[in-house]
């Protein structure tokens, strides 16, 4: 952007002349001039230059006291005076002023020059800070909440070491956590179909938005996480209530939540709810009260799909279990196919344990909670059926193993069996995406289709789409594209009964020439060679 310049100076001569000063050269314009004080100041209201020029002598009203007022109106407008007189005294009040410089007359145009460049260059300078700090401070507020999220992460992991300055850096974030307690839902049944129709950020963000929802309707604020395995939920309280009565209304909250992601999602979900706290230190074991109830859930029934750690406290377990890290590893080797390393992993884990009533808890968790992720979809009643049986019997052989290899074992051989049926369903289920992709192109290839159009249309993206062409149909979009467009084009050379130009607008090209570049690229020759074939 132009900077505007002001030249003040009652010789006409003069004033035109420092009009036709090069500005331009240095990213300026002369936005306004004047031969008087009081004509500068209404300049300075329409104008709010960036660059004063002014003489100090001047009738009716001087330089000097025009630049005071004109600093009054515009604080950062740089001044630059022009006076015949050599004196002392006028260079201190400039100075006084704040002037950015102080030229005689005649004006030496080198001197001009040096001048000009010398204060533009600073203009720019501190227009550029100005606009870094924007820049800094737009940025800053897109991330600040990330940035909360991360805090309130730390805290429900226990990554703070020291909780003295803790209540302060929250409030430096506006997160005020009076009441609080920590609910977890872990996914259990996905209709995958649903899940598959929209992007997986999307998916997550439909979970949350529904529970956030939910959640402030009962009067609570909330921050949540997503992890590989659940959604962690903080919900914060404005007012101090009895604790029975703030666990019930959360409880009443993950039922309400439980339903609406049902209907909205087909998705069946189990919710575990912590102790309600006043006391911040205590987040990160408020989250393992959230998860340990929630994980109880898988045995208590299909009934206890929302349980309150209150109700499981004194079901004893032991001090020794898999961390949510170790957990989230294992469950993804096997989710990627590598069942050997998982395997290997596991043999790791367990080696950390020599109580063997704890190595067979553990083991029973970590095949429950990889079960309902790798088993999410299965529709069918008796591939569903056959499943749940082989889940059952590894329990129970789990459970009445004597030794901890014995159940690492059977550990193994469980989620090695879920994790190939897993393989072959996901196999299926991209086959069919991918059919689905090929026939919406084979009807639609006269459209302007695009990677972004069809990422838009089937809620994945084009990435994803490019890879599963590549995988089922060996070719990637626009080579599935070109394909169908070539041999439709060929079949109506063929039959000689349309103009070429009709052809290329019959299969999608609005543009002749580059329909006929194409089908040369695709055939070797032009299309009028190829009709006399």
């Amino acid at each position: 952007m132009e900077l505007k310049v002001l030249i003040l100076d009652d010789e006409e001569i003069i004033l035109e002349g420092l009009c036709s000063f090069p500005w331009e050269r240095y990213g300026c314009k002369v936005s306004g001039k004047a031969t008087n004080g009081l004509a500068g100041l209404e300049e300075i209201k329409k104008q709010e230059p960036d660059l004063i020029v002014s003489d100090i002598k001047m009738p009716e009203m001087d330089g000097l006291a025009f630049a005071k007022e004109a600093r009054a109106l515009l604080p950062d407008v740089e001044i630059v005076f022009l006076t015949g007189y050599d004196n002392f005294e006028f260079a201190r009040k400039a100075i006084k002023i704040s002037a950015a410089e102080y030229l005689l007359k005649p004006v030496d145009m080198k001197e001009m020059h040096h001048v000009v460049e010398k204060i533009t260059t600073k203009i720019y300078g501190t227009r550029q800070k100005i606009s870094d700090y924007k820049e800094l401070r737009k940025k800053y507020k897109e991330a600040l909440p990330v940035v909360k999220n991360k805090v309130i992460s730390d805290l429900i992991h226990g990554r703070y070491s020291d909780y003295s300055n803790i209540k302060r850096r929250l409030s430096s974030f506006n997160i005020y956590l009076r009441q609080f307690a920590v609910l977890y839902g872990r996914p259990h049944t996905i209709n995958r179909d649903v899940q598959m129709d929209l992007d997986e950020d999307l998916f997550n963000f439909v979970i949350c938005n529904v529970c956030e929802e939910i959640l402030e309707k009962y009067g609570a604020k909330v921050y949540y996480e997503i992890g590989a395995m659940g959604y962690c939920f903080l919900v914060s309280f404005s007012q101090v209530i009895d604790s029975v009565d703030c666990e019930k209304k959360c409880i009443d909250a993950c039922e309400e939540m439980k339903e609406s992601l049902k209907e909205v999602l087909q998705m069946d979900i189990s919710f575990g709810v912590s102790n309600s706290s006043l006391d911040v230190s205590l987040l990160s074991e408020a989250y393992s009260q959230a998860v340990d109830a929630c994980e109880r859930c898988a045995y208590l029934g299909e009934e206890s799909e929302v349980l309150a750690y209150a109700d499981v406290v004194d079901l004893k377990r032991s001090s020794w279990q898999l961390n949510d890290g170790e957990k989230n590893r294992i469950l993804s080797e096997l989710v990627r196919g590598n069942v050997e390393t998982a395997k290997m992993f596991i043999s790791q884990v367990f080696m950390r344990c020599d109580e063997i009533e704890a190595s067979k808890f553990s083991a029973m968790e970590l095949l429950m909670t990889c079960y309902r992720y790798l088993n999410n979809g299965i529709t069918a009643a008796e591939e569903k059926k056959e499943r749940y049986s082989i889940l059952s019997e590894s329990l129970k052989k789990i459970h009445n193993s004597y030794t901890k290899n014995g159940a690492v074992d059977v550990l193994k051989n469980a989620l090695m069996y879920f994790s190939n049926l897993n393989s072959g369903a996901t196999i299926n289920r991209n086959e069919h995406m991918a059919g689905r992709i090929y026939e919406y192109v084979e009807h639609n290839y006269i459209e302007d289709l695009s990677l972004d159009f069809l990422a838009d249309q089937f809620k994945m993206s084009k990435t994803y789409i490019n890879r599963l062409l590549k995988n089922y149909c060996g070719k990637s979009f626009l080579e599935v594209l070109v394909d169908m467009r070539m041999k439709k084009a060929e079949q109506l050379l063929v039959s000689g009964e349309m103009k070429v130009y009709e052809i290329a607008k019959s299969v999608g090209y609005h543009d002749q020439s580059y329909f006929i570049r194409v089908f040369k690229k695709y055939y070797g020759v032009t299309p009028n060679a190829y009709k006399k074939i």
